[in-house]
């Protein structure tokens, strides 16, 4: 017989309910790690998280620069064993590509480590990929960790007066300044050749962070400041006081510095051979290229006669940026990776 009162036809409804749940829960597995945010681990270095548009971490882990310890060969192995996937980055030197820095650690290349192949796709910076990588068949992307950076929490403070002309950064490597991995990765050697032009042919102001222990051309004695590193924020502050900054460096991959400058609206004056970062630079809008002693020259002449003609903030957030480049690298993890576990993500960011 059909129930015929409310309170009958209600309670036949909500027993018809349990019935339907029941049935959805024993066909429908309980959700895994591989598919959750809030399982998915927040990560330390070699390892990085990429985040959707509400700062959940997706389940793709970056592999982002070699492997130095037994500790994250069994990270590794330990997030692999969580159904976690994973995509390369390269955000260190030459990685995945043999590293030319005489001073790297060779823990990776002891044990024989094959970056390509523990991943499913690459996010690179170079102009030309290693062979490793071109022999590998995964897909490639041309993407940095710094072209996401987000220009809202970089905007140029107004009270801040510019007092130099040019910082450069490169950080002590010991107290005698002996060669090192700093001064290979920031050229130290050809900064020094091009700060001697910098100061005697152009007069230029500048502050040097990091090689407070090291002796260069007298040239610029009393133009140039020579400061320790700096915490974060006396860094932001100090590089808003400079007009442009100075990149000599070849060895870099990800150079956070330049785009920070580039939000600050500084020029940047960079080494055409740098491994990545070199897309950012378009002269006569966001800074100059040089490559020698030679060549600065003319960029330096530009730089200093033009100031006002650059416009290197603009640039950056018409071309990167996290709400562009952030897009790319959502569609492309939605492409490649089957199983992401938020397909609806609008943009996606490495660091927040």
């Amino acid at each position: 017989m059909i129930p015929t009162t409310p309170l009958k036809i209600a309670g036949a409804l909500l027993v018809a309910l349990l019935i339907v749940a029941a049935i959805q829960n024993r066909i429908s597995p309980p959700p895994t790690a591989a598919t959750t945010t809030s399982a998915v681990p927040i990560v330390s270095t070699p390892f990085k998280n990429v985040f959707d548009d509400a700062g959940q971490p997706l389940n793709v882990i970056l592999i982002a620069a070699p492997f130095r310890t037994e500790e994250d060969e069994q990270a590794y192995e330990l997030y692999k064993s969580q159904g976690l996937d994973f995509c390369g980055i390269s955000s260190y030197i030459n990685f995945p590509g043999h590293i030319e820095n005489p001073y790297e650690d060779r823990f990776h290349e002891e044990r024989g480590h094959n970056y390509p192949a523990m991943v499913s796709a690459w996010l690179h910076c170079f102009r030309d990929p290693p062979t490793n990588l071109q022999r590998s068949g995964l897909p490639l992307m041309l993407l940095t960790e710094s072209d996401l950076k987000d220009a809202d929490a970089y905007k140029p403070d107004p009270d801040i007066v510019k007092e130099y002309d040019f910082m450069y950064v490169c950080l002590e490597d010991n107290d005698k300044c002996e060669p090192g991995w700093q001064s290979f990765n920031r050229n130290w050697e050809l900064a020094k050749e091009c700060l001697e032009i910098m100061c005697g042919r152009f007069g230029l102001r500048g502050v040097l962070v990091g090689r407070t222990n090291c002796h260069f051309t007298k040239k610029c004695d009393g133009i140039v400041k020579v400061v320790p590193f700096l915490e974060y924020d006396a860094f932001q502050r100090e590089m808003q006081k400079c007009r442009f900054l100075f990149v000599p460096n070849i060895a870099d991959a990800s150079p956070r510095v330049i785009t920070e400058a580039m939000c600050y609206n500084m020029p940047v004056l960079v080494n055409r051979n740098i491994l990545g970062g070199w897309h950012y630079v378009e002269p006569g809008a966001s800074g100059e290229f040089f490559t020698s002693p030679r060549d600065i020259v003319p960029a330096l002449q530009k730089l200093t006669t033009n100031a006002n003609g650059y416009y290197p903030r603009r640039h950056f957030m018409r071309h990167h940026g996290k709400h562009r480049d952030g897009r790319r690298l959502a569609a492309f993890l939605k492409q490649h990776y089957p199983n992401l576990n938020n397909k609806r993500t609008k943009y996606a960011t490495i660091t927040i």
